[in-house]
């Protein structure tokens, strides 16, 4: 893991200080990239209204899991 690494993040269209590190961190924009759509898809299934937000990659410093990796997590206990 690095010092900053890059999320897949979702802002609410009527409240942009609304945002959410959905899925990540990921090592590079690549590999954030190329999850992007599933992420969305993933994120729409657990609440309709995310085919509405804007997503976009972003590099953090931040070392905690993304909403979808953290729901995962739990689901697996």
């Amino acid at each position: 893991m690095n010092s900053e690494n890059f999320y897949i993040v979702a802002t609410d269209p009527d409240t942009p200080t609304l945002q959410v590190n959905i899925s990540g961190p990921y090592l590079t924009q690549k590999a954030a990239q190329a999850d992007m759509q599933a992420a969305i898809d993933e994120a729409a299934e657990l609440d309709p209204c995310a085919r509405t937000y804007h997503y976009s990659i972003c590099k953090l410093a931040c070392h905690k899991p993304g909403v979808i990796q953290h729901m995962a997590c739990h689901a697996a206990r």
